[in-house]
């Protein structure tokens, strides 16, 4: 981690305060949607109304950062999410519900802006470095999982409606950012791209390094978003489990998904990326398992730790496969794809969460989860024939 050049800690540090944002609307998305929503079934509808954000902006983003440059592109997307700062506050004073969604879906945008800051990053380092720089960015992350649950906590009751003062300590963040992403300097891809033409979008995703990156990580966010939104739900209305107790699940959860990153690039020296990715679906298997067999506290606890778990191995491997299948000057054609395609993912998984819950129950909704894994499962397997085989012709 040392030899890493200093903008890649910069950007670790605008990760975080750009990451802020998530699990502080997982926390408080979940309980103003049980105050605000015309029913029960529309609870979970703030939290997927960040994920859909960032479905929608995902494919943007990239293309947006290639027309104006890194630096704008994330202060444009974080001046978008001051906005929904500032709307969210006014909508949860007036106990507007819609108000309060489309406020989120305008910081779900900034998030998937915020995804971009890993390729940022990227872009300063050698290929070998990749896996290493891309769990550094992500520990932003874990500094995130532990900032954002404290300042919901801090802002419940800043203000005379409860909660409303949660989206000012968001604002100063996001104040905070801007000031910051002054001072970073980004690699101008479009200098050195202007000459190469690259391949194109289909070409790209026929490469089974490619296909199989964007397949692992869309996995990664959709079973993790599945279960991970339907956990609150779960645990607090259904079960009656105390607030408390699932506060504790969700902020151990959002911090085995970040945390193992320190040890990740160490594993990434000893092993091929697709052992990674298999440990990965390995540990959301456990999780999955865990959750059907015990719906106890404890059985919550290690399932939403072992999602956390399985979703790092899972993302931290496909991004490091992902960058080692395109040359530079194809980055934001993959990074846009990837995006997208991960996202919508994601969006899905989190709108019918709440739905699946309620109608089916917690069983159905962590049986849905497995077709996911055994098509990442597929996708490695795939990779590792396709490996072999260009290996016994070469030799």
């Amino acid at each position: 981690m040392p030899n890493l050049p200093f903008p890649v800690f910069l950007i670790t540090l605008a990760q975080t305060l750009g990451m802020v944002t998530a699990p502080m609307m997982i926390f408080v998305g979940g309980f103003l949607g049980l105050t605000l929503a015309p029913s029960s079934g529309m609870a979970t509808l703030p939290i997927a109304s960040l994920v859909v954000g960032s479905a929608c902006a995902g494919m943007p983003a990239a293309f947006i950062m290639k027309k104006i440059g890194r630096r704008n592109g994330f202060v444009y997307a974080t001046l978008l999410a001051l906005l929904g700062s500032i709307l969210a506050f006014y909508s949860v004073r007036n106990g507007n519900f819609w108000g309060l969604c489309f406020s989120i879906f305008l910081l779900g945008m900034h998030l998937a802006f915020v995804q971009q800051f890993r390729f940022a990053a990227l872009e300063w380092v050698k290929p070998e470095q990749a896996a290493t720089t891309a769990s550094v960015v992500l520990l932003g992350g874990l500094f995130a999982a532990w900032i954002g649950p404290e300042l919901v906590m801090l802002g419940q009751n800043l203000m005379a409606v409860e909660f409303s003062g949660v989206f000012i300590l968001l604002a100063i963040s996001h104040c905070l950012l801007l000031v910051l992403l002054s001072y970073i300097p980004f690699v101008s891809i479009k200098e050195k791209s202007t000459d190469h033409v690259g391949r194109s979008i289909r070409q790209l995703l026929s490469s089974p390094g490619i296909i199989t990156a964007i397949t692992c990580a869309s996995v990664a966010y959709g079973v993790m978003s599945l279960i991970m939104t339907a956990t609150p739900v779960s645990m607090t209305e259904i079960l009656s489990f105390p607030l408390i107790e699932t506060k504790t699940v969700i902020q151990s959860h959002i911090m085995a998904m970040f945390l193992p990153s320190l040890i990740t690039p160490i594993l990434l020296r000893f092993f091929p990326v697709a052992w990674i990715l298999l440990m990965g679906i390995f540990a959301m298997t456990i999780a999955i398992s865990i959750a059907l067999l015990n719906q106890g506290y404890w059985g919550y606890w290690f399932a939403l730790v072992f999602l956390g778990l399985g979703w790092n191995f899972l993302f931290v491997g496909g991004t490091t496969l992902l960058s080692q299948n395109y040359s530079l000057h194809e980055g934001f054609n993959v990074q846009a794809v990837n995006e997208v395609i991960v996202f919508s993912t994601q969006a899905f998984t989190s709108l019918i969460a709440g739905w699946l819950v309620f109608n089916y129950g917690w069983n159905t909704t962590n049986l849905l989860a497995i077709p996911l894994l055994m098509l990442a499962l597929l996708m490695v397997m795939r990779l590792f024939l396709i490996k072999s085989v260009q290996a016994s012709h070469e030799s």
